[in-house]
């Protein structure tokens, strides 16, 4: 009995084990003020470097990450920095591998202009290479403002100071996608000696029986 008790247990921690476990693709936070966040850029066409004078400079800062989609899936962005005191965020999303060729496909815009604040956007993308940026309101990609164009292009540098807040931004990202699950972790080649021990066992008990049967 508590040989089947342990292969049983076993066999529940190599399972779980090996039981695929979903991860946020980016989850990025910093502040728009801050002159050694390397992933601050200005709005001008790039290479544009942030500026920090006063907060007409800082509301035109912008936060740009690459981020990568493995396979076609529904990719949610969660911001959360408003709701800790932060900026009011423009969020922008362009695909490609480059500024320079990285097009403008959504954005925040229809409830960035609503009712403001953060923000939670599902989309359905294919896998390959995207940016996303995260400034203030109201600060738009060229980009998406024309209708045309590239990240490299920049931003019409209309961010408000005064919905700067602490200056701070916060963003995760997660996809509904499952990745395979990884190999099976050590306590597998336990669980195959568990068993093989038990297979042993059940044959001594039957030679034992029959030894037993036989005996006059």
């Amino acid at each position: 009995m508590r040989l089947r008790t342990l292969v049983a247990s076993l066999v529940s921690l190599a399972l779980l084990g090996g039981a695929a476990q979903a991860a946020p693709l980016l989850t990025v936070s910093g502040f728009l003020n801050d002159a050694g966040n390397a992933n601050l850029v200005g709005s001008g066409p790039a290479p544009d470097p942030p500026l920090f004078g006063n907060d007409f400079d800082i509301a035109n800062n912008v936060a740009v990450y690459a981020l990568a989609v493995a396979a076609p899936a529904t990719v949610t962005f969660d911001s959360n920095g408003f709701a800790a005191g932060g900026v009011d965020p423009y969020f922008t999303l362009f695909q490609g591998s480059v500024p320079a060729t990285a097009t403008f496909l959504a954005s925040n815009f229809v409830q960035a202009f609503s009712t403001g604040g953060d923000f939670l956007i599902s989309l359905a993308l294919a896998g390959g290479d995207y940016f996303v940026a995260i400034g203030a309101f109201a600060n738009e990609s060229f980009a998406e403002n024309s209708g045309g164009g590239t990240l490299s292009d920049g931003f019409i540098g209309l961010g408000q100071p005064g919905l700067l807040g602490t200056y701070f931004y916060a963003l995760e990202v997660t996809s509904d996608a499952v990745p395979p699950p990884p190999p099976l972790p050590e306590p597998s080649s336990l669980l195959l000696l568990v068993l093989g021990l038990a297979a042993v066992a059940r044959a001594r008990r039957l030679r034992d029986v029959v030894r037993k049967d036989s005996r006059p």
